[in-house]
């Protein structure tokens, strides 16, 4: 089953993550993505939050210093543990449960705000997760999904003159060691890997029941080889989807 495989290689990773979102914490990145949470929330004081596949904890943090009830899931149990030991440290109270985000065991209708980042690419069915999120969000709820094209370049030529382009491929800070390959070779098979974002889930969301959906997009500028002309991908985005009353 390819959710176990890819929640063991989470597990190997949460060491480094966590040295990574505590220097997050840190710096420029909290007020940026404090200043996109807060953006796109619902605007209404004491929310219920739920932060999906969190990791170890960075948006729980940002959430419940912001004053919001918070509600923690991820799937790998490394991850969780360093989630516990950064909200014991940031002094903040979280709810936080081993959940599969493709099969949430919440009632319907039970947040108001779902927050999630970097998960979305490596889930094996995005679309039953969405439905998912979509029936635990209060009707007018909001949903801000932070994510990006990580490997569309192993299927769209753009992509991949995008990636060759650079000098220096982008490598992360803290791996402590870790292999990529089985998460490259994973992403290879994933459904998102081959899908232009966000526009597959703006399409989703909008045949789902959304009444508002809006987007903050960053492009990636790079020359195209061939014609020697500048050409732009869509590297990351924040998409924030707002359920129908």
């Amino acid at each position: 089953m390819e959710l176990e495989n890819i929640k063991n290689y989470w597990n190997k990773r949460a060491e480094g993550y966590s040295l990574s979102i505590n220097e997050q914490l840190q710096n420029d990145v909290k007020e940026e993505c404090l200043s996109m949470l807060q953006k796109y929330a619902p605007n209404k004081p004491n929310l219920d939050c739920l932060d999906i596949g969190c990791g170890p904890g960075f948006l729980s943090i940002l959430l419940a210093q912001w004053g919001h009830k918070v509600t923690a899931v991820d799937y790998s149990e490394n991850m969780l543990e360093y989630a516990s030991k950064n909200f014991s440290e940031a002094k903040v109270d979280v709810s936080l449960l081993q959940m599969d985000a493709q099969n949430l065991q919440f009632e319907d209708a039970s947040f108001d705000y779902i927050v999630s980042r970097d998960l979305v690419w490596n889930l094996e069915n995005p679309d039953k997760a969405y439905t998912e999120w979509m029936r635990v969000l209060r009707p007018g709820g909001h949903i801000l999904i932070l994510d990006g094209n990580y490997y569309l370049h192993y299927y769209s030529k753009d992509y991949e003159e995008a990636i060759k382009s650079k000098e220096n491929k982008p490598t992360h800070k803290y791996m402590l060691g870790v292999d990529s390959t089985p998460i490259e070779n994973i992403a290879k098979e994933l459904p998102l890997s081959r899908q232009y974002r966000p526009a597959w889930d703006i399409s989703y969301f909008i045949n789902a029941g959304a009444s508002n959906i809006s987007s903050d997009i960053k492009r990636e500028r790079y020359i195209n080889s061939q014609s020697n002309t500048e050409k732009s991908v869509i590297s990351k985005f924040a998409l924030c989807v707002v359920k129908a009353e």
